[in-house]
């Protein structure tokens, strides 16, 4: 298997048991979070789609978000390209506010669209090849930019699936 197929074929998969995660949860279950210091579903599903716009487009395409163009307005939220939740606090969390729960996977899938788009431009050689910038001014290929976050929505799916779990037990 080859390397662009191995990749877009992670996302796919990932997005077909988020998808399952969320199917039929109510918007309380969706905003349901277990303590303080937890993320809710819908926290993650908005995370999930920041990480995939943030990286696709500001680091890697170096342009405007999606969410910049229109996507935080539509969630209720402030145009902040590099505020991806990362390093929220319990009062940060206290503080977020859940958007409807179809429009948050609207948001996430738009953002995978994106990102798969933006690996079809390339073929297994430029993957390897190509460099970018991280958030942290670090060189990497846009192979090691997909490995993280294949990493990335694949913790972030299990944590969808963990909290549907708590509230709901075993059944999908």
């Amino acid at each position: 298997m080859a390397l662009q197929e191995f990749i877009r074929e992670s996302f796919e998969f990932n997005w077909e048991w988020l998808e399952r995660y969320l199917e039929g949860l109510t918007q309380e279950e969706v905003e349901y979070r277990p303590n303080g210091q937890c993320h809710s579903i819908g926290f993650v599903v908005w995370h999930y789609g920041r990480a995939l716009d943030m990286w696709t487009q500001s680091l890697a395409r170096q342009q405007p978000q999606l969410y910049e163009g229109g996507w935080a307005q539509r969630l209720g939220m402030r145009p902040e390209p590099m505020d991806v939740g990362f390093g929220y606090t319990a009062e940060d969390l206290a503080g977020w506010s859940c958007p409807e729960k179809g429009l948050l996977v609207e948001y996430a899938a738009a953002a995978r669209d994106n990102l798969l788009g933006f690996l079809a431009e390339h073929d297994d050689d430029s993957l390897v090849g190509t460099t970018m910038t991280n958030r942290r001014g670090e060189t990497i290929t846009l192979a090691a930019m997909f490995r993280l976050l294949i990493w990335e929505v694949n913790q972030h799916g299990g944590q969808a699936g963990y909290l549907r779990g708590l509230q709901r037990g075993l059944g999908l």
